[in-house]
């Protein structure tokens, strides 16, 4: 990955920024207790942190979960491995929801939650199948809060369903941005923020995932031109 310049953002750069609500529609992973706690959360090697500790750890030894890789934001991603959360898989539509949903009942063989062995199996048929490399983690509790089922039919397959309103800017440059983890955006993406937390989002990703508010109502988003081309909604990265 090429050494791209380091995005930093300040409160003032969402002034002026668009007003969206979160509609993402994902499949959901719930990650249990697993035999010895899953794998070491270590940045494998090819990381540039390599070896290092992914969570904080125990006196200096790694949490045991579950290590994947986000494809969209060329981020290494984990999560423990207590039964406390889960793994989600980001932008699906209803036919992938399905096949997931499918390949997950085969991977179980009747168990209704997933060993560690089985769930990398569903992350790689994911990436490698159908072509989805949208992953990362979210509390089981921020998933009951935030999300409704879609369809009773597949109880895996839900939209976020929150009010929280979040600010969203466009970065049109390359960027590396520090957010939750560290994220690396080759061809630019739109950064959201709530409060004093922001992330990147895919541009793409975010087009299909966010509405935007008129008065109360919520719309579908058109193109980047559109919905950034305004004065104060895009930021560009100085090297």
């Amino acid at each position: 990955m090429e050494n791209l310049p380091l995005l930093k953002v300040e409160p003032v750069d969402f002034k002026r920024a668009l007003t969206v609500v979160n509609r993402s529609k994902r499949f959901v992973i719930s990650v249990p207790n697993l035999p010895d706690g899953g794998e070491p959360l270590v940045y494998p090697e090819s990381s540039e942190r390599a070896g290092q500790l992914m969570t904080k750890g125990s006196q200096g030894k790694p949490d045991r979960g579950v290590v994947f890789f986000n494809g969209k934001d060329n981020a290494w991603q984990s999560v423990k491995g207590g039964g406390a959360d889960t793994i989600l898989v980001n932008d699906v539509s209803t036919h992938q929801a399905n096949l997931l949903l499918q390949k997950y009942r085969e991977l179980g063989a009747g168990v209704q939650l997933l060993g560690l062995a089985e769930i990398k199996k569903l992350l790689s048929y994911a990436a490698n199948e159908l072509g989805i490399v949208d992953f990362y983690n979210k509390q089981r509790v921020s998933v009951e809060r935030d999300m409704v089922v879609i369809d009773a039919s597949n109880p895996f397959f839900m939209e976020v369903n929150s009010s929280v309103l979040h600010k969203a800017i466009y970065v049109p440059d390359g960027f590396a941005f520090d957010g939750p983890v560290k994220q690396v955006f080759p061809n630019g993406a739109v950064i959201v923020n709530k409060g004093k937390y922001s992330w990147g989002v895919d541009s793409a990703v975010f087009l299909r995932s966010y509405r935007a508010l008129v008065g109360r109502r919520e719309r579908l988003l058109g193109s980047v031109e559109r919905e950034f081309g305004l004065s104060g909604r895009t930021k560009r990265v100085w090297i």
